[in-house]
């Protein structure tokens, strides 16, 4: 069985049949991301956790610029569905909220995850360098988070897992000129790694090009298991033994 420890859902989605198309392919977990006010607060209505839908509520660097302050999602958070603080972080590729506000809001959310003792959920892109020293100054030593859809190489991803992150994969893996996002998943422990779709963005090679869903994560944990010279059901296991763990996940019995 597999977790899918990242992907988003928009308002026009037929949720129903996203969820069941991921369980006929043995994707049984799902954590579902918040980005804005308006998207978490549609999210959190998902979340059902005796049929494995978990969710997440932050501030997409994106629309860092709109934010005012963190009383909804304080209530949000009491949701004990409600697992991790994310996605928050950093996004010098598209810059659409100033590079300052974005530096500051992401401290502050990361500030707050600790007030809660729930992990974050970093989207770090084209802004390596701010974002390590923003986690290394703000998280207590040996805090859990988690750096999402990892896209850079080996010498980040070995400054990432020495402060103690757990790295997560997505279809990139899988792409022919992504060789950078596989070498830094050549050096990461099988118990910091988890998989994840980001979907509807990053659809897994043979589905490029196409609008992801959870039901590919079988795609990307395969060449997963091939780079990481261990078998798929091992991985399957490992994984979600990961995810119940790092997000404090309770299965169903």
């Amino acid at each position: 069985m597999w977790t899918d420890t990242h992907l988003h859902l928009d308002p026009e989605d037929n949720h129903a049949k996203i969820f069941q198309d991921a369980r006929a392919n043995k994707v049984t977990q799902f954590l579902v991301l918040g980005t804005s006010l308006d998207d978490c607060q549609r999210i959190i209505d998902l979340a059902d956790p005796k049929h494995g839908v978990y969710v997440a509520a932050g501030l997409h660097p994106h629309v860092a610029s709109t934010f005012t302050d963190l009383e909804p999602f304080k209530a949000w958070h009491k949701n004990p569905a409600c697992k991790a603080v994310g996605e928050i972080g950093l996004d010098y590729h598209y810059d659409f909220s100033p590079r300052d506000q974005q530096r500051k809001v992401f401290e502050l959310f990361l500030d707050f995850a600790v007030q809660i003792k729930k992990p974050p959920v970093i989207h770090c892109r084209n802004a390596f360098d701010d974002c390590y020293d923003i986690v290394k100054s703000t998280l207590p030593h040996g805090y859990p988070f988690l750096i999402h859809s990892f896209a850079d190489d080996k010498p980040e991803a070995r400054k990432w897992l020495d402060m103690g992150a757990t790295l997560s994969f997505n279809g990139i893996v899988t792409f022919n000129k992504a060789q950078n996002v596989r070498n830094g998943l050549a050096i990461t422990p099988l118990d910091r790694l988890l998989i994840e779709t980001d979907a509807p963005y990053l659809a897994p090679i043979p589905y490029r090009g196409k609008r992801n869903q959870p039901a590919y994560i079988p795609y990307i944990a395969q060449r997963i298991a091939d780079e990481k010279f261990t078998t798929i059901e091992d991985l399957a296991r490992i994984t979600t033994e990961n995810a119940n763990r790092f997000f404090a996940f309770k299965p169903q019995k």
